[in-house]
């Protein structure tokens, strides 16, 4: 308690210890919800990355030849003459 409090001469000065020294804070205590925000972030897309790669596409199979081959029957012999 300072000592003008207590009914004694103040000299214009505070006591040593009566006000806590000033510390700033620190990068990740001022941005503490940004880092999680995108550390979450940052997880999720890393984890969806994997997963595209891992589980990729299946190969398709070969596709069916799109020619149609109309079998034309034999060529009749011609008729004996008469």
């Amino acid at each position: 308690m300072p000592r003008s409090f207590r009914g004694e001469e103040w000299r214009g000065h505070p006591e040593p210890g009566s006000i806590p020294e000033y510390k700033s804070r620190s990068m990740v205590e001022e941005y503490r919800g940004l880092a999680v925000v995108f550390a979450i972030l940052a997880l999720a897309l890393t984890a969806y990355f994997i997963k595209s790669l891992l589980a990729g596409h299946a190969a398709q199979p070969a596709p069916e030849p799109s020619v149609y081959v109309d079998v034309v029957p034999p060529k009749a012999d011609p008729p004996a003459p008469r």
